[in-house]
């Protein structure tokens, strides 16, 4: 029997096709309306962002598949190269200093991992 909590969970994908610096792009319903998430691992931490850059609301991966910088190190944003911490959000640019990604609540259960956000939904 599925309780509520267990409905919420939106699957991703399996923990071990998930490695450090690696991300997926999962199509979804947030607040109701279309958008994307990233969901990416970290020095070893899985986290979740809504794609969407706090410069402009454009897609982080909007001019290139790629999230990350050149170092691998941070996330970018493929139009006007914003950076951000990916275990905060946090942007590290001058621009929009201070200023973070939406952060989605996500979480590994037995070997899955999981976006859990309450105003998250499977997309249709």
């Amino acid at each position: 029997m599925n309780t509520i909590r267990e409905k919420r969970k939106l699957a991703v994908c399996a923990s071990a096709d998930l490695d450090d610096q690696q991300h997926r792009i999962v199509p979804l319903l947030f607040k109701g309306e279309p958008h994307t998430a990233i969901l990416l691992r970290h020095e070893g931490q899985v986290y979740a962002y809504l794609n969407q850059c706090v410069h402009m609301v454009r897609r982080l991966d909007c001019m290139h598949d790629a999230i990350f910088d050149e170092g691998r190190e941070r996330l970018r944003c493929s139009m006007h190269g914003i950076v951000y911490d990916p275990t905060t959000g946090e942007s590290l640019s001058v621009l929009c200093a201070g200023e973070k990604l939406e952060a989605l609540r996500s979480t590994e259960l037995d070997g899955q991992v999981y976006i859990t956000d309450k105003r998250v939904k499977r997309s249709t």
